[in-house]
């Protein structure tokens, strides 16, 4: 089949929705589908928060209609008007629960900081959603990001169940052996004073910013020992945590970082930290567990997933107020699935005998 995939963001490995696109994409061809990767990036001068979505949406339609037809679009769903419908049939897969993290963000401006910015901001929200509903309502096939996501979408929206479906995420095969090679190097135990917890990600509200560093500060009073890196959250990030915490070490930001510098990173810690209160993954979580990490989590984004194939590694958010971390043994992945389960290889195909499945019974 000839496969469009739309991506927002720009197509660099360093964003998780690109990262993701670009590998379906790989996998897809390596089926024997002809799949293509675009995205609208860079906009036209002009662009602004409040006319984004609406650029992005019209950047699409043309580029589907200057180079199709295609036999499938795959697409965010706020982008999948009924133009770009003329151009393929369209799937749509989420890459966030997009209609959650826009009610999350406008509560939270309303919240934090009423301005007419804030309030516009609000006003532009119905238009949006509006856009998400009717992207859902057209779409030959829904692909949810994860069972978490499948589940809610079947209780709000029953109507839709025949046409709702669900992929995994998973690190790239580039990417995986050296995350493997670090597991394989961990070292059972330590005599290390102090837990050298690791958080990675962007610094945003949801991904419970607030949270972690309410836990970090009472755990640097307990355990003085103890301390956290914060990775790949830009320059926010040191404006929040409290100066002593900086002073001391006991917190390091690292506001960016390359992919190849990533094992590294991971071998240098102890124990991960994920605190999300609204998530569509968290590929962190794949890297520190499959990097022999043990991750205490918040139940959100791809944790449910995971929790079946790292009974001992994945451990509820906050960890324990004692010193030192619990010994489990590493879970065998190869021997119970995960590698398996887990593969982009695995996902092409879920993908295929869902989605373009669906698209191939609608077209007869």
């Amino acid at each position: 089949m000839r496969v469009l995939l739309v991506c927002h963001p720009p197509l660099s490995a360093q964003l998780g929705a690109a990262q993701t696109a670009l590998t379906l994409a790989e996998a897809l061809r390596g089926r024997g589908h002809d799949a293509l990767v675009w995205s609208p990036e860079p906009l036209p001068p002009g662009t602004r928060w409040w006319n984004l979505w609406l650029r992005q949406r019209r950047a699409a339609e043309a580029f589907a209609a200057s180079h199709g037809p295609f036999e499938v679009i795959d697409t965010p769903a706020i982008s999948a008007t009924g133009e770009l419908a003329r151009c393929g049939a369209l799937v749509v897969r989420s890459v966030q629960p997009e209609l959650l993290y826009l009610a999350d963000a406008i509560a939270g401006d309303l919240r934090h900081r009423l301005t007419p910015r804030s309030l516009l901001h609000a006003l532009q929200g119905g238009p949006r959603a509006a856009a998400i509903l009717a992207g859902w309502r057209r779409a030959r096939f829904i692909l949810c990001l994860g069972n978490r996501e499948l589940a809610w979408m079947r209780r709000r929206f029953p109507g839709w169940r025949g046409k709702l479906g669900s992929y995994l995420s998973a690190p790239t095969p580039v990417e995986r052996p050296a995350l493997l090679a670090v597991r394989r190097q961990r070292p059972g135990g330590s005599d290390r004073e102090g837990i050298r917890f690791l958080w990675i990600g962007r610094w945003a509200a949801h991904k419970g910013t607030r949270r972690l560093i309410h836990f970090f500060v009472a755990r640097a009073a307990a355990f003085p020992a103890d301390t956290l890196t914060i990775a790949g959250c830009g320059p926010a990030a040191a404006r929040d945590v409290p100066e002593t915490l900086l002073r001391s070490g006991q917190v390091r930001v690292v506001p960016s970082f390359q992919r190849a510098e990533l094992p590294d990173l991971l071998a240098g810690h102890d124990a991960g930290l994920f605190t999300s209160s609204l998530e569509g993954w968290g590929l962190s979580l794949n890297e520190m567990l499959e990097s022999g990490l043990p991750v205490f989590a918040t139940d959100a984004g791809g944790v449910t997933d995971l929790r079946p194939f790292f009974p001992a590694s994945l451990r509820p958010f906050p960890p324990p107020a004692r010193a030192g971390l619990e010994p489990a043994p590493l879970e065998d992945l190869e021997a119970n699935g995960y590698l398996e389960k887990f593969s982009w290889p695995q996902i092409a195909l879920a993908y295929e005998r869902q989605a373009l499945a669906a698209v191939s019974r609608c077209s007869r």
